[in-house]
């Protein structure tokens, strides 16, 4: 088990580094106008990585968590007990990766799979003029980008997309705040509070799992933060005003960690808590995210390409730390 330094050190600097994510709108966001072309592949790959990192960290982490399957006490109870021979054997023999990770690969290699069909047969059928071109509205980004309220002023004045799906800023107007400024405020506030939550349990039982759902935090985090930044400015926020709105519901993430390693000494409780973020994560990557990936991919097979060297890399990253965790040792 970690030491309580261990855990709130690292804790409290997985929590700083994915809340760095709400002022980085600030700063990427108007190079937009300038590297729009750049501007869409950091977009279109950090798509990618958040879909593949949330999936993965969902199926190879969190559920297995939940289950019981993979318990981090468990196995270091059996080594104070001596026996795990079998253990022993597999550290004098390599790497060993647990049964329970073939099985969810194979979870992941078959969505994978059927992401690839479809795509595969959109492509065709559009070549043979079976389906017509779909008009991109918005930059991939968050979903929640979104559909900007056509009656907005600022909507068109700051955040508009030329006919080659890139971002061109305009000019920043002084107008009434929209209920939806409060809405994204709140919404990510408790979202963010979730992801602390999770990330103080993670860190509570083993270090190594901490930095897996870190990255899948960061990773979504990013594209999201970003796409909020510009919601709240076409919603009346000042440009400072935006970056205080989105860091306020970032340091939320701190309020939910600190419960989590309050609440990580009671294993029913961090089973719920695996349990409930797992939803989460597969709700963000297959409903919000993978529909935008898939809709802008199919116009174009760069941006397709991107997207599948973000998903490939996601998933990767967090398999290698399930199969690794073991022997990271910090």
């Amino acid at each position: 088990m970690p030491t309580t330094a261990e855990i709130y050190g690292y804790g409290i600097l997985a929590n700083a580094i994915c809340c760095v994510c709400s002022i980085c709108g600030a700063a990427i966001l108007p190079c937009a106008k300038r590297f729009s072309n750049a501007y869409h592949v950091f977009l279109s790959v950090f798509m990618g990585l958040a879909v593949g990192t949330l999936f993965t960290g969902a199926v190879v982490h969190l559920i297995p968590e939940a289950l019981g399957v993979h318990g981090h006490s468990d196995h270091e109870h059996e080594n104070e007990d001596n026996s795990t021979e079998h253990d022993h054997d597999d550290h004098k023999a390599g790497i060993h990766v647990e049964n329970y990770i073939w099985y969810t690969m194979v979870v992941l290699l078959g969505t994978y799979a059927f992401y690839l069909l479809e795509m595969i047969l959109t492509f065709l059928k559009k070549r043979k003029g079976l389906i017509s071109e779909v008009a991109i509205s918005t930059e991939p980004g968050a979903a929640n980008l979104g559909q900007l309220d056509s009656d907005s002023k600022s909507s068109k004045d700051f955040y508009n997309v030329n006919s080659k799906g890139h971002i061109n800023l305009g000019s920043e107007e002084k107008k009434d705040i929209a209920p939806l400024a409060y809405m994204i405020i709140i919404g990510d506030a408790i979202h963010n509070t979730t992801d602390g939550l999770v990330l103080g349990a993670a860190f509570s039982s083993d270090i190594a799992a901490g930095i897996g759902l870190t990255i899948a935090i960061f990773c979504h985090e990013l594209p999201q933060e970003l796409g909020d930044f510009a919601v709240l400015i076409t919603s009346g926020l000042s440009f400072c005003q935006a970056i205080l709105a989105n860091l306020f519901s970032s340091l939320t993430a701190f309020i939910g960690f600190f419960v989590g390693v309050q609440v990580a000494s009671y294993a029913t409780a961090v089973n719920w808590i695996y349990a409930v973020t797992a939803g989460n994560f597969l709700y963000i990557a297959l409903v919000d995210m993978l529909p935008e990936l898939m809709k802008r991919g199919s116009n174009s097979w760069k941006t397709f390409c991107y997207h599948n060297i973000g998903i490939l890399t996601g998933a990767l990253l967090l398999v290698i730390v399930a199969v690794f965790e073991e022997h990271i040792e910090v």
